[in-house]
Order: structure tokens, then sequence, then C-alpha cells
């Protein structure tokens, strides 16, 4: 008599598999979903430096944060800022836009920037970006969580850095 050869696995061992799987995915998420957010952040800051460099040149065209040299306003979202590749976070074909950057207030001498969450990035722990013509980095009151950070000055120092 031969013995019986076994084939395959048993029940016990797939569920092992399984519980070793959904701990890891369980660690992993998490973390693969903060990296992607944290990226998102990066390239919010970047185009708002970018944005904050446009109207810098612009200042230095006409002396006026609201109009350009021709006379054409940039305040408001149909300014000439929302028709500039900075105006989304990230630019034009590069994704789907997780940040709106648009100018909030804009006077002659002064202007705040802000990139407004959208989509994806919605629920985004850091909240809105503000940059003023001054270099203050700062974020929207009433827009980070409060439970990571319960100050806003702890949201500015992580999620600015």
């Amino acid at each position: 008599m031969k013995p019986k050869s076994s084939r395959g696995f048993t029940l016990i061992e797939i569920m092992i598999v399984v519980a070793i799987v959904g701990i890891l995915a369980a660690v992993a998420l998490p973390s693969y979903a903060e990296y992607i957010a944290r990226g998102r952040r990066t390239d919010a800051k970047t185009q708002l430096m970018a944005a904050q460099q446009w109207m810098e040149r612009l200042y230095s065209e006409s002396f006026d944060y609201t109009q350009d040299s021709a006379g054409n306003a940039t305040t408001g979202t149909t300014g000439l800022l929302s028709t500039q590749p900075f105006s989304t976070s990230p630019r034009g074909n590069e994704g789907s836009s997780a940040y709106a950057i648009t100018l909030t207030a804009s006077a002659t001498n002064s202007y705040t920037l802000t990139a407004t969450r959208v989509g994806a990035a919605s629920s985004d722990k850091c909240g809105n970006f503000t940059l003023t013509n001054t270099g203050v980095k700062s974020i929207a009151a009433g827009t980070f969580n409060t439970t990571k950070y319960p100050t806003i000055s702890d949201a500015i120092l992580d999620c600015w850095r």
C-alpha cells in the first residue's frame, strides 16, 4: 500500500494567510494614504509659491496687486490668476485637482492666496493653506483637523514644514 500524498492547502492554512494579509493591509493602507496626502500638500504649497511669485511680478509691473499694466483685474476667481497654470494643484493635465489656488483677498498693496481642498483632498487633516504678500504662511481657520492639531499653531508647524 502506498501512502496517500496530500495536495493543496487546508482551511486553517488559508485562514492564517488571510489573517496575515489583513493585518499587513491594515498597517500599510493608512501609511500609504498619508504618503499620498503629504505629496498633494507639497504640490499645493509649490503652486502657492508660484502664484506668489506671479503676483510679485505683477506688482513690479504696475505697483498694484489688483490689476496689471493693461488694467485687467486680478481679483476673484474670474481674474487673471484663474487662467494661470498654477491655479490648481496638481497643474492642468497632471491628475485630478486636489487643491484650487485662489486670490481670496486683494488690495492695492496686499493680497492673500488660498489653496482650498477639493476632490480627494477635501478631508485632508491640514486644511486650506494661505499665503500673504508678506510671506506669512498659515492655515485657514476652521479648516484643519482639531483632533490631530489642538491649535492652529500646531497645524501650521506640522503642515507647512
